[in-house]
């Protein structure tokens, strides 16, 4: 066994026995352990090729059996410069793999950051390497956005709030919350600058600061805190009620009774009534207004949630009267948000959201964008009878008609109002624009000739350019809800859990239906352009 001149190539010379016989195997390889090459790279064919053709050989001859390889090693980076990866092939008899060689290699490929040593003691113990990661750079993490927190339970949002499924939650309208003067009810927590990065080449990676968040200018009821701008409190007692870029506090006004001794009342806030409304009362709150016992024959408007834990009863008009000018409903409930109430009978209710009624709704007109559900679903009760119930997206029901085939309209799918306010926001998102752009030309006007306008007048524009972005923002978050409560007509049903009898009419999405024979629990919905019942 011998080397070749250049120190790589393994040469094995055979001399023929003189008896004829063959080369043993075994021998060969005992040859070539003990002469020091049990390291190299060995050639199964051409050590076959030695052992067969010394059987018939007459002269020396030399085969090249093997050969001494050094360890191979190769780094690769990957395109976004965040990793390193080591392959390296083992060593025959060569220059084995070394922690020097690897820094070498990583040191050509100009790696230097985030250099993994216990990756490359494995690789070494292993002796071999199949893209194995040996530096890792460390991504920039930016900084978070500035956040306004509330710190105290809030009341319901001025704006309506949907499920996974599209659908507004069945809720429980709840209790009226209220707040002290001077407590704290929103923090501002300002952004993060976030951590800068570096990749495996040891280039920085800067970091993107989070947005900043500040109170709006003008929110009723409260104020900043004197000792720490970053909170906002209540400059009076009443109704928290979240708001864009804040809070506001609404005054509660709490009453026992409304009857005489109170009178109609028209509160800027939110109102609670312990007992009951009497006949003939009118009750005005831009905020909410909650009935502890029964609303009879009274008129109630809200700009939020009406809750009326007893029930709503109108007085119909009956005789001659009734003959003239029809049925007359004198319970009159109006609310910019929903409205829940135990039963209503002879009532007209209308509701900026979604109407819940818990047990029976009689000869009354319900009316709500999003859903009105009578009797807690699942139960299987709840009825409605008599009068017409309209809604866009659901109306839900134990039962919807009765035995004695009382005339039932129930209607589902069309939202009029819902159109008219998106052709609303389209023309003041549109005026809002046309202003941003005006104000913008001046902006660049100033910048491009600093000797023109005062700096009064670039900062009156650089703030009406801030508000004007602002209500824009508050436009395209109101019509981005408008438009999710116009698409759900499109899925708009009607649930029935226990029965719907004869002479209830259903209408959906104009489609008109005429219940003709008693059936039990199902949904009507549209489809193919008909109403059908599954």
């Amino acid at each position: 066994m011998a080397l070749s001149e250049d120190g790589r190539k393994l040469l094995a010379t055979c001399t023929p026995a003189e008896d004829g016989r063959c080369l043993d195997k075994n021998a060969l390889d005992e040859a070539i352990a003990s002469q020091g090459f049990a390291k190299a790279y060995l050639f199964d064919a051409a050590i076959r090729q030695l052992v067969s053709q010394s059987a018939t050989a007459k002269a020396p001859f030399t085969v090249e059996v093997g050969e001494i390889r050094d360890a191979e090693i190769q780094i690769d980076v990957a395109a976004d410069r965040m990793t390193a990866w080591l392959t390296a092939t083992r060593a025959f008899g060569g220059t084995p793999l070394s922690r020097d060689r690897i820094m070498q290699a990583l040191a050509e490929k100009k790696v230097k950051q985030g250099i993994l040593q216990e990756a490359i003691d494995r690789a070494l113990a292993d002796g071999v390497a199949e893209k194995v990661v040996v530096a890792q750079g460390r991504r920039a993490v930016d900084g978070e956005d500035g956040k306004l927190r509330p710190l105290v339970e809030l009341s319901k949002e001025r704006r309506p709030h949907f499920d996974s499924h599209g659908v507004a939650d069945y809720r429980e309208l709840g209790t009226i919350i209220n707040v002290r003067q001077g407590e704290r009810i929103m923090q501002r927590i300002p952004p993060t600058a976030g951590e800068p990065g570096v990749d495996v080449y040891g280039q920085a990676l800067p970091a993107k600061p989070g947005k900043d968040v500040h109170f709006a200018s003008q929110l009723s009821g409260t104020q900043l805190d004197p000792s720490d701008a970053n909170y906002l409190v209540a400059a009076i007692s009443g109704q928290p009620v979240l708001a864009t870029d804040g809070m506001i506090v609404e005054p509660t006004l709490t009453l026992k009774t409304a009857d005489l001794s109170t009178g109609n009342v028209n509160f800027e806030g939110s109102i609670t009534i312990s007992g009951d409304v009497q006949p003939g009362l009118s009750l005005y709150a831009t905020g909410d207004i909650h009935v502890g016992g029964t609303v009879e024959a009274a008129t109630l408007e809200a700009g939020g949630d009406i809750v009326v834990k007893g029930g709503i009863i109108g007085h119909a008009v009956t005789g001659e009267a009734a003959k003239e000018a029809g049925k007359q409903l004198n319970a009159r409930v109006r609310a910019g948000g929903s409205c829940s109430a135990l039963f209503a009978e002879n009532a007209s209710i209308e509701a900026g959201d979604s109407i819940m009624i818990e047990k029976l709704v009689r000869h009354s007109e319900l009316a709500a964008p999003n859903q009105i559900i009578v009797g807690q679903p699942g139960s299987g009760q709840g009825s409605i009878i008599g009068g017409s119930v309209r809604a866009t997206v659901l109306v839900h029901a134990g039962t919807i008609g009765s035995a004695a085939g009382v005339k039932t309209r129930i209607m589902v799918g069309n939202n009029p109002f819902l159109s008219d306010r998106l052709s609303r926001l389209n023309k003041e998102i549109a005026q809002k624009a046309k202003e941003l752009e005006d104000v913008g030309r001046i902006l660049t006007f100033m910048a491009e000739n600093p000797g023109r306008g005062s700096p009064e007048l670039k900062k009156k524009a650089e703030n009406t350019r801030a508000q004007l972005n602002k209500d824009m923002a508050a436009l395209l978050a109101e019509k981005e809800d408008a438009t999710t409560e116009l698409s759900l007509a499109e899925d708009a049903k009607v649930e029935i859990e226990h029965t719907v009898f004869t002479n209830v009419q259903i209408e959906i999405g104009g489609k008109i239906k005429q219940v003709d024979v008693e059936r039990n629990a199902g949904i009507y919905l549209l489809k193919d352009d008909e109403i059908e019942f599954i």
